[in-house]
């Protein structure tokens, strides 16, 4: 699949860009250690730049009232109109030695997401919950140094996790999210940012191997996308008409970057993988 499929979306590359969600007629993506979150609407001109915090921002999603909810720092967060926030809960963790990273809302309106350690100290990731009705903060899950998703199955119950360091995905349920299981093992790369389309499959971004995996909900890989950007980080597919399927990429550690690594981009779906149906 030639390279030239894809177009840049963000004007500028970003550190370390995650979190691809789509929203009410447009997609978000943050550069997470800048605490900053773009919107953009496909087909019309630049992201804007809507929040800029002064912590990290790891991803947002909207909840079933339409907040913008946030994982910011150690904890969660509303995004308000305009650019405010308002600080919701924490996990007590200490933001010189820890950060969120990635999270999404569960089907019971509960928001899983992990943290994990980013000043060089010893590894010490989780899984954790949080319940907007109690305003409650509950550690579900230890001892996966980087989680990355988590993407919930379609049948309400199962849970895929990345465990990026690992360089394999994990299924566990929500009911028990410490029956952790194995879902696949990752070659050549670390499992980060995963997408659950229409259909139930799941689109996994690989760090350092410059592809998208897809797999079957029984975890079959159906397919493998190769990208021009060598640390792929979160990926969405659009809905129709003219499904796009949209990549983050990071800049952070690589040496000699390429031209796209670090930008937001763009392709469709039909010319990346063909046959496909969104």
């Amino acid at each position: 699949m030639p390279h030239d499929a894809w177009t840049p979306v963000s004007t500028h590359a970003l550190e370390l860009g995650e979190g691809l969600r789509a929203g009410p007629g447009g997609v978000r993506w943050v550069d997470l250690m800048f605490g900053e979150l773009y919107a953009w609407t496909p087909g019309s001109g630049a992201p804007v730049l809507t929040h800029k915090l002064d912590r990290p921002l790891g991803v947002t999603e909207l909840d079933r009232a339409g907040r913008l909810i946030a994982a910011a720092g150690t904890g969660i967060t509303e995004l308000l109109d305009g650019g405010g926030e308002r600080v919701l809960a924490d996990t007590g963790l200490d933001p010189v030695r820890h950060r969120v990273n990635d999270g999404a809302f569960a089907p019971d309106g509960s928001f899983w997401f992990g943290t994990m350690v980013h000043d060089g100290s010893e590894p010490c990731g989780a899984v954790w919950r949080w319940d907007p009705a109690s305003n409650d903060v509950v550690k579900l899950l230890d001892g996966i140094s980087t989680p990355n998703g988590p993407a919930f199955l379609p049948n309400g119950a199962g849970v895929l996790v990345a465990d990026s360091d690992a360089g394999r995905i994990l299924h566990t349920t929500v009911a028990d999210p410490a029956a952790v299981t194995p879902f696949a093992d990752v070659a050549g790369g670390s499992p980060d940012g995963m997408h659950m389309d229409a259909r139930g499959r799941i689109w996994n971004a690989v760090w350092g191997a410059a592809r998208i995996d897809v797999y079957a909900e029984d975890a079959q890989l159906l397919g493998s996308v190769p990208l021009p950007v060598s640390q792929p980080t979160s990926v969405l597919l659009t809905a129709d008409p003219d499904p796009l399927l949209l990549v983050t990429s990071a800049l952070t550690g690589l040496k000699e970057p390429g031209a796209l690594d670090g930008f937001t981009l763009s392709a469709p779906l039909s010319q990346v993988l063909p046959g496909f149906v969104a």
